[in-house]
This record gives structure tokens, sequence and C-alpha cells, in this order.
């Protein structure tokens, strides 16, 4: 419609579309600083809503955290000090983490815990969540992740950005 890509995406728009895509983001850059800045001007084009800003950094920044071996509770800890603080949705998702990783699949990704994964907070959560209970097995963090009743690809190529990044080829 004419407009610059800043300003073309939907203002409201929270998918998780735009946290799907971040992976090279996080593979390609360094500096934590810019992973986050280039991962939220990527979801502007289409999705505008503070949350999924913060949930496409988020997504880049723990694939980067992956690539140096980062720890899951070192990934958390980083996402939540550089991306809770913009967006409510975000944190009140995010923080519920922590306490989802000792509930099983069934219960963590569902509407009793972090979401079906249908908006970005859910989908980001998720796939951390798919990841951090099975951080050295990409086949088994995936299949958590596809073996859900929400959003299982959305999660699941999520998940395996992550794991994938942590895991290498092999």
């Amino acid at each position: 419609a004419g407009l610059p890509w800043r300003q073309s995406g939907v203002a409201d728009s929270k998918g998780c579309g735009s946290a799907m895509r971040v992976a090279p983001i996080g593979l390609f850059y360094d500096d934590p600083d810019v992973v986050a800045e280039v991962a939220r001007a990527s979801s502007l084009p289409t999705h505008g809503h503070d949350a999924a800003l913060e949930w496409a950094a988020a997504a880049a920044l723990l694939v980067a955290l992956a690539l140096r071996d980062a720890s899951p509770e070192e990934m958390y800890a980083v996402v939540d000090e550089r991306c809770t603080a913009s967006s409510r949705d975000f944190a009140a998702t995010w923080r519920r983490l922590p306490e989802m990783i000792k509930q099983p699949p069934e219960t963590a990704l569902s509407d009793a815990g972090l979401g079906e994964g249908w908006v970005a907070e859910e989908a980001v959560a998720s796939a951390m969540y798919c990841y951090w209970r099975s951080p050295h097995d990409y086949r088994q963090a995936v299949l958590t992740a596809v073996n859900t009743d929400g959003d299982s690809d959305s999660i699941a190529a999520i998940t395996g950005s992550i794991s994938g990044a942590r895991l290498g080829l092999e």
C-alpha cells in the first residue's frame, strides 16, 4: 500500500510468525543487543504488537544463546532481563515458564499452563519449555512440540531452531 516497511505491519498483531522466522538473525549476529534490535525490526512488516516484537527478539536471542552453549537457565535469565520490560503479555507468560518445567507437556502446553501457542508469547515460551525439558535431545524436544493440541508446527519450528543451534548438524 506504499507504506514504509516499519509501518506496514498490523499494529495489534501478536501472532507468532515473526518469532518463527528469526533463527537466522540469532545465527548471524554476535552482539545480543544487535540480535534483539534486528529481530524486533524484522517483526514490524507483519506483526507490530509489543508482545510480537519482544517474542521475535526472544526467539532470536534463544538461538544465539544456544549457539554459544548457554544453559536453559542462563537463556531464561538473559531473555527475562532483555525482553520482559516492554510487554506485559510477554512478562506474564515468560515468568510462568520455570514453574511449568515441572509439569507434564499436556499441562504446560495447554491453556492451564503456557497456552497453546496461537500467539507469540505462548509459542516462544512453549518452545523454550520443549527445549528446556530435552536440551541434549533434538528429536525429543521437537516431538514434545509437535505432539501438542495447539499451534504445534509453530512451536516445533521455534523449538527446532533453538535445539538445532545448540546441538548442530548431528
